[in-house]
């Protein structure tokens, strides 16, 4: 939980269709997937209309609905008068997560159906984008239509889990975490441990997790005290992604993950100092002191 509240290798491919003309509102688009796009824009106004090309189809499973999806991209303000360079993560070092269904209007129905290993463009007008209020942080204005170019890496659906070989749970001090794609956990009833404690009960065989790697996950998380869930990606219907030893989440939770394989299952016990301390968190029920446990499933990592 958030204190606010198998890597696809994909080949680098020319893009050869897309350099030429014959795309929408006179537009450009050069270079291979996987690396940076050059895009030209012409001077001219954008149509107002959505518009949507696949440059390169990909291969795999489509994207649907519940699907996080992992990608590279560009985005492009663009207006009569005017196209900037607004977001890139290319120029971040690490690719952008999207989670389908949850997108601005356009952008859901660019990645509708495509596979890793494809591009598309696509231009979205203000009233499938941002709209009257526009979006701050990418200085795009009322009237400003949004250009994307997205390489889309991988996709991750509500179903996937850890996948590697299972490890004892033989200690009775320790929450029992069921087998399976959507594990359960149940607390003992004893005290929980004043400390740490950090088991690998599935041990993937991908990389570690390198602090500052975006990290795709699902976790399940309880209150010791209750055994209350409060915490459950599986119920929210997508993985989720964080970037991992940031203080993006909770101590505890970040030294949980960071060195664990990808494709691991970590059964972690948070005590109070390494999760919400005194403050505790009142809108998911944690009191003052609180030990948490979490099962968190490391899907992947870039």
């Amino acid at each position: 939980m958030r204190r606010v509240a198998a890597l696809a290798v994909l080949p680098l491919v020319a893009v050869t269709a897309c350099s030429g003309g014959g795309l929408p509102d006179g537009l450009k688009v050069a270079g291979v997937v996987g690396r940076q796009p050059t895009v030209t824009i012409p001077g001219s106004s954008p149509s107002g209309k959505l518009k949507i090309e696949t440059l390169r189809k990909g291969k795999g499973s489509k994207v649907t609905d519940g699907d996080l999806v992992v990608a590279n991209y560009v985005g492009y303000r663009w207006n009569g008068g005017d196209h900037k360079l607004v977001a890139s993560s290319y120029d971040a070092g690490r690719p952008a997560m999207f989670p389908y269904g949850r997108l601005v209007t356009g952008l859901n129905k660019a990645l509708e159906g495509q596979r890793p290993g494809g591009r598309v463009l696509a231009v979205v007008p203000p009233n499938q984008g941002y709209g009257a209020g526009g979006y701050a942080p990418w200085q795009i204005g009322a009237g400003d239509s949004i250009v994307f170019v997205l390489d889309v890496i991988a996709t991750y659906h509500n179903g996937a889990s850890a996948q590697g070989q299972p490890q004892p749970q033989n200690d009775p001090a320790m929450p029992q975490v069921t087998s399976g794609a959507t594990p359960t956990m149940k607390i003992p009833s004893t005290a929980p441990p004043g400390r740490l404690r950090i088991r690998t009960i599935v041990q993937g065989s991908g990389p570690p997790v390198q602090a500052h790697q975006l990290v795709v996950f699902h976790d399940l998380g309880q209150i010791w005290r209750t055994g209350k869930v409060f915490e459950d990606s599986r119920g929210r219907g997508r993985p989720d992604s964080v970037v991992a030893g940031a203080g993006q989440m909770i101590d505890g939770w970040d030294r949980a993950v960071v060195g664990q394989r990808v494709g691991s299952r970590v059964l972690v016990v948070i005590p109070s100092k390494d999760g919400y301390g005194a403050k505790g968190h009142v809108a998911s029920g944690i009191k003052k002191n609180d030990t948490l446990a979490f099962v968190i499933d490391v899907l992947a990592a870039y």
